[in-house]
């Protein structure tokens, strides 16, 4: 008997995991280059209240 018959692949399995981690990661960085300049003043305004 063939008990590989209703598996997918493994490399097709390591693409799409790949994939999606490269999707993630990708989000990731869309949202830092958009939200970064706020992020970057939010936590220097922080740091300066915590200084006076």
């Amino acid at each position: 008997m063939n008990d590989e018959a209703g598996k997918p692949p493994l490399n097709l399995m390591i693409t799409a995991l790949g994939g999606v981690f490269l999707l993630l990661c990708l989000a990731a960085f869309l949202g830092w280059i958009i939200q970064g300049p706020d992020m970057l003043l939010t936590m220097a305004e922080n740091g300066m209240s915590w200084c006076f």
